[in-house]
């Protein structure tokens, strides 16, 4: 039986699935992409809007105004929520700064950011002291991404197990089984069963996906595009460690 990369090429050619799988991955790799990108994008500006609400309290303080405020703080931060508030600014001298702040909140396309400034502008409309709401704010953001970010941290590892579990482990083990009282020289028509045992690797780990995703507080839409690679990555495990441990047997 060929070993190395005859082998690994003839194991993908002879699977159905496994041929299907291989532009599926890649094709889901590239769609994935993008919302992990967009996630990270989102992450760094959610961290950064406790220190401003922060800021714009201290500025506040100081006797300014919140369109200076806010365009002060603007200038002093290099990181993308600075070049957004920027834009904005930009943005308010040919409209008003109310409809800017309310775009500027639109792009951040972050519920935690839209929800903060609409609560600020109603705040200021409704003549509030803002001073004392965007501190008390400030506290509570940073509170609610501290327990967000912990949540998320515990649950990854959890997450992580059950993918390995489903698609390396699991395959891993029953084709190393397999392979050692059921390979070729056995004379047991494997061949036959495979198809039925890669059909089932690719369901648990489309299976561990999801739940993984939901454990974490990720989207399906977003986690639907791993599904192919880790199905993929269990039928090459399952068939590869069947294969090798039938060479050894």
């Amino acid at each position: 039986m060929a070993i190395g990369i005859p082998g690994f090429l003839d194991m993908i050619t002879d699977s159905l699935l496994m041929s299907l799988f291989v532009p599926l991955t890649i094709i889901s790799i590239g769609g994935g992409l993008p919302f992990m990108l967009e996630s990270k994008r989102l992450k760094n500006l959610e961290n950064g809007l406790p220190e401003l609400l922060e800021g714009i309290s201290t500025s506040l303080g100081a006797g300014l105004g919140l369109q200076q405020a806010i365009t002060s703080l603007s200038e002093q931060r290099n990181d993308a929520l600075g070049h957004l508030l920027r834009r904005a600014i930009a943005r308010s001298k040919v409209t008003t700064f109310d409809a800017a702040i309310s775009e500027f909140a639109v792009d951040s396309r972050s519920p935690p950011i839209q929800r903060a400034f609409n609560l600020l502008q109603t705040a200021d409309e409704n003549e509030a002291p803002l001073q004392d709401v965007t501190f008390s704010m400030s506290l509570e953001y940073d509170r609610l991404l501290r327990l967000r970010s912990k949540r998320e941290l515990d649950l990854k590892g959890q997450a992580m197990m059950l993918k390995g579990l489903m698609a390396i482990l699991l395959p891993a083990t029953i084709g190393m089984m397999f392979g050692l009282f059921a390979g070729p020289q056995s004379g047991i028509p494997m061949d036959l069963f495979h198809p039925s045992m890669i059909l089932y690797f690719t369901a648990g780990s489309a299976f561990s996906v999801l739940v993984s995703a939901v454990m974490i507080g990720k989207t399906l839409k977003s986690a639907v595009w791993w599904i192919a690679p880790w199905a993929l990555a269990a039928q090459i495990v399952y068939m590869g460690s069947y294969l090798v441990s039938s060479i050894m047997a």
